[in-house]
């Protein structure tokens, strides 16, 4: 009798440990196809070129995660009390719960439950509740998409198991996207696109919304080589092309903020890189690439026939790619990798010379950033009291400035300070800064906007952060601010343990100053939350499920 029922209880034993597994695999499956299709799908979908496209990529982030979510629930539910019943049978060989919770439950996913509690308040005391749960039109970042993006971060951290080449999928996928956008540059379009035109590229969209899923997802290529540069050579090789290919696409895609993510991301690279020769001499290497990407543009606009020529110019994108400066910016990068080369070869390279040029370089930005502020500052206050450089107008605070940045982040401000307490803290509703602004609540900022914009739809500050703040108040802006800085800091501080987690965090940084002149949009965001979650799960790889 004793031996049958030992014998029942290690069948028992045995039955719920499979049932356990077997429910683990299921979900992992269902969310890794659904981090295939949005890494490899999404970026490529659309119904009638770009007659809708924004509302096509919206359309395809919300129902795929939808349907994914009615294939999860039942099974996830079924997990969680299967190994809560495991919990409970093991209790004795397992961690107490208190010490599961706390190895388990970041930082980066308290911010991320504080920014859904203010998602939820702001919707439940907005004035404008039908708008508010999928949002605004052609943009759709209401109470829905918001909650479906931090669901992607939660059940990709938790159920995924991390595997490599799914994450790789990015990397064809974008560089299909790039090799798209450079060509249609140039007047050339291999896929027929409905409205095709100079500000419309490759399959993705508007050039903003193109500049931001490029600095989404093309990090992940970029930073891999110099995050592990004892990679095999073929692989090496095959990511400095993509590298090459994702300058180049940087350079010409007509967005400045996405050359304002590359310099800074390339300045922390090259900050990261002082104490290590090996990360040192690969981020040279990346620099000549990029030198080299921009004499390719150079060549290209020299020679390219008159039906051929770059169908957006301008900015600092033009001075990149014509002139002088891209022949001198290249024997630079040349000279660097060289000197560094045979620093390492040698045994001579230093240290301390690469940390104070790091240290020059960091304080020689921040210098230059204080001066133009103040002598913006004092030629607004005082027109023409600093000479020639007057007549630039990065050096006057209006509403062109920074291509009618002054104008937006002016409307996004006043949007949020005309608001009450309660409102300043939950928001006027996920996705309802045009709702507040067009209903005439504050008839001055109106009458102001439609004044610089006319008939076109303010939808946005143009800048992720505050429109965050006016949308979903301070709570919103603590929660969505702290989740992404503290999962920079996390995949930056792991970045020598794991190239892949290291390569995630740069891709957060990236589109977080991007959208610092940028917004948030389905194609961008969507992108850089399964790129967060997917970081999250091989930061985790030591842990198993929930």
């Amino acid at each position: 009798m004793f031996l049958y029922s030992q014998k029942k209880k290690r069948t028992g034993k045995h039955i719920m440990d499979n049932v356990q597994n077997f429910l683990e695999a299921l979900l992992d499956y269902t969310v890794c196809l659904y981090i295939m299709l949005m890494l490899a799908v999404f970026p490529f979908y659309n119904e009638e070129g770009y007659t809708h496209i924004g509302t096509d990529k919206s359309t395809f982030l919300c129902r795929l995660s939808i349907n994914a979510g009615k294939i999860l629930v039942v099974p996830l539910l079924l997990y969680l009390l299967v190994s809560f019943i495991v919990y409970i049978r093991d209790k004795k060989e397992a961690y107490s719960l208190k010490e599961m919770m706390r190895e388990r439950i970041s930082l980066t996913d308290i911010f991320a439950a504080v920014y859904c509690i203010a998602l939820l308040l702001s919707y439940a005391l907005t004035d404008y509740r039908e708008n508010a749960l999928w949002g605004a039109r052609g943009w759709y970042m209401g109470l829905i998409p918001q909650l479906i993006l931090i669901a992607i971060y939660f059940l990709i951290s938790r159920l995924w198991c991390p595997r490599r080449w799914v994450l790789f999928l990015a990397i064809p996928a974008s560089a299909a996207v790039f090799v798209l956008g450079c060509l249609n540059r140039f007047g050339i379009y291999p896929i027929e696109m409905a409205y095709a035109g100079p500000s419309y590229i490759s399959t993705i969209g508007n050039i903003n919304w193109y500049c931001g899923y490029a600095v989404s997802v093309a990090f992940l290529g970029i930073v891999l080589p110099w995050a592990k540069p004892g990679m095999k050579a073929w692989q090496k090789t095959v990511l400095m092309a993509y590298t090459v290919l994702s300058f180049v696409s940087l350079i010409v895609q007509g967005s400045e903020s996405g050359l304002v993510a590359l310099a800074v991301v390339l300045l922390v690279m090259f900050c990261c890189s002082v104490k290590d020769r090996e990360r040192m001499l690969v981020f040279w290497q990346e620099m000549v690439l990029l030198c080299g990407g921009c004499l390719i543009v150079y060549m290209v606009r020299l020679f390219a026939p008159e039906e051929y020529l770059m169908s957006y110019v301008g900015g600092f994108g033009e001075k990149l790619t014509f002139g002088w400066l891209p022949v001198v910016m290249t024997m630079v990068s040349v000279l660097c990798l060289i000197w560094v080369w045979r620093g390492k070869t040698k045994g001579t390279y230093s240290e301390k010379f690469f940390c104070i040029l790091a240290k020059t370089a960091v304080l020689g930005c921040a210098a230059a950033v204080a001066a133009v502020l103040l002598l913006a500052t004092v030629n607004t206050v005082r027109p023409g009291s600093i000479g020639k450089l007057s007549g630039y107008k990065l050096f006057t605070f209006n509403e062109n400035w920074g291509s009618s940045r002054g104008a937006t982040w002016s409307a996004g401000w006043r949007c949020f300070t005309s608001q009450n307490l309660v409102h300043k803290v939950i928001g006027v509703g996920p996705d309802c800064m045009p709702e507040f602004l067009y209903s005439g609540e504050n008839a001055v900022l109106l009458a102001d906007v439609k004044e610089k914009f006319g008939t076109a739809r303010l939808t946005n500050a143009h800048n992720e952060w505050l429109t965050i703040l006016v949308n979903t108040g301070v709570l919103g802006l603590i929660g969505f601010g702290g989740m992404m800085v503290s999962g920079m800091r996390d995949f930056m501080k792991k970045g020598r343990e794991n190239p892949i987690v290291c390569a995630c965090g740069f891709c957060l940084l990236a589109y977080t100053l991007n959208n610092i002149f940028s917004f948030q949009q389905s194609m961008s965001v969507g992108t850089i939350f399964v790129i967060f979650g997917i970081g999250e799960a091989f930061l985790r790889k030591g842990y198993r499920f929930i």
